[in-house]
């Protein structure tokens, strides 16, 4: 490109030493201006039973949470035999495969918590004493299904699918992940 102007650097200037900086402006080496006292702002409880109590409290909080704030769908679990469990975008395209397996006499329903925290450990809990297996589908890594294996606690098995980096799984693909980790072997 063209420039029209010319360019004019102002000279250099001397770098602010710390003794100009404290003298000129005081607060900002500190944080606070010389004259004021300083504040300490901390959620740290340095008294051990001031501590517990707040502690205490705190779990008295969540287990209330816990009864009284889990949110879930279970759609067609009734009679599954197999659950899917999935959330957000993965628990429609899981809605999808309910259909596809029921078409196919597939007994599979699907469990979409509403909330992962508190996470519907008890009816996935109940769900696992009449099922042959779980699956959970996520677009991740698979982060819910150490949740899900922790309230199926050994009574059915738990498998999982999912996909990362932003990739969409079809409904095809997770069907054909429910077929593989438990049709195929009962064949």
């Amino acid at each position: 490109g063209q420039m029209m102007e010319k360019v004019v650097l102002t000279p250099q200037q001397p770098r602010w030493t710390d003794e100009y900086i404290a003298e000129k402006y005081d607060w900002a080496l500190t944080g606070k201006s010389s004259g004021r006292v300083r504040n300490v702002v901390t959620s740290l409880e340095l008294d051990p039973a001031q501590q517990e109590r707040v502690n205490e409290k705190l779990q008295r909080k969540y287990a209330d949470v816990r009864r009284d704030e889990v949110r879930f769908e279970a759609i067609r679990c009734e009679d599954a035999d197999y659950v899917l469990v999935a959330y957000g975008s993965s628990a429609r395209i899981c809605s999808k495969v309910v259909e596809m397996g029921r078409e196919e006499g597939i007994k599979v329903g699907l469990l979409r918590p509403i909330t992962l925290f508190p996470f519907p450990t008890e009816a996935i809990g109940e769900l696992s004493r009449k099922v042959k297996g779980f699956l959970s589908v996520e677009m991740s890594a698979g982060q819910m299904v150490e949740d899900v294996r922790l309230a199926v606690e050994g009574r059915a098995p738990v498998c999982h699918y999912g996909r990362m980096g932003g990739i969409v799984h079809s409904p095809g693909e997770v069907f054909e992940a429910l077929k593989s980790n438990f049709l195929s072997k009962t064949k």
